[in-house]
């Protein structure tokens, strides 16, 4: 029996680059969140809206 390809890379790029997407998306999240505090007083500046 044959088995499957086994043709994995050897270094795990993608998992490198999805894990630095994420750090970024999350670092992001968290800076408009603190400069919305500064700007409108609450991190949803549609709250009050």
């Amino acid at each position: 029996m044959s088995e499957g390809p086994t043709n994995r890379p050897e270094s795990d790029v993608y998992t490198i680059l999805l894990i630095g997407a994420t750090v970024l998306v999350a670092a992001t999240t968290i800076f408009l969140c603190m400069r919305s505090q500064e700007l409108f007083g609450t991190w949803n500046p549609f709250g009050g809206a």
